[in-house]
């Protein structure tokens, strides 16, 4: 049933990892009373599209069957679409994070910040 997937299997598995670490990285900052505003936007933005990503490539991973119903896909797919609304839109969590990481610069919290 696996098709052709040399480029879309590794990229689903880097976008599994990549979501594990930003959400791990958001508990523990909320874990150690930390305010996480920035880690939970980064972590909430990356894997709601990553999620997408995933769901998206695996029909064209399996092929035919993969929008079947035979196999789950096309449900991923129906459901997978609006969990990156729950949220909100990912451009004002983008925002966000630009916001807080220019302001992290200019207040010099940064490497490489001008004094």
């Amino acid at each position: 049933m696996v098709r052709n997937s040399t480029g879309a299997l590794p990229r689903a598995g880097w976008d599994v990892a990549a979501s594990r670490g930003l959400i791990l990285q958001a508990c523990r900052e909320l874990d150690q009373g930390r305010s996480g505003a920035q880690s939970t936007a980064i972590a909430k933005t990356f894997t709601a599209e990553a999620v997408w990503r995933v769901v998206d490539r695996s029909p064209q991973i399996c092929g035919a069957p993969g929008i079947s119903g035979d196999v789950p896909l096309s449900r991923f797919l129906c459901e997978a679409r609006p969990s990156r609304v729950h949220d909100g839109p990912s451009g004002p969590h983008r925002w966000a994070i630009a916001r807080r990481v220019v302001r992290r610069h200019l207040d010099g919290r940064t490497p490489g910040a001008q004094p």
